[in-house]
């Protein structure tokens, strides 16, 4: 791989990891507001949203991730 495809490939490696601080950030706000809500409101619809909300973020940072070890491995 020449030069100028590794630079891209940080770029994008730059960015997914951009990426992966604000859906962390997100996650950390999400943990947050279910873990102050109040207990009976937890197992409601709305808790149920918020716990599903941070199983899927939690999912997408761990591709991430992977996708930023991925490429780092070939650069």
């Amino acid at each position: 791989m020449n030069k100028q495809r590794r630079q891209h490939i940080k770029k994008n490696i730059d960015a997914l990891e951009a990426i992966k601080s604000n859906l962390e950030c997100i996650l950390s706000e999400e943990e947050d507001y279910f873990n102050n809500m109040p207990e009976n409101l937890q197992g409601s619809m709305r808790g149920e949203d918020s716990e599903e909300a941070i199983d899927v973020l939690s999912e997408m940072i761990d591709i991430i991730d992977e996708c930023i070890d991925g490429l780092s491995d070939i650069i």
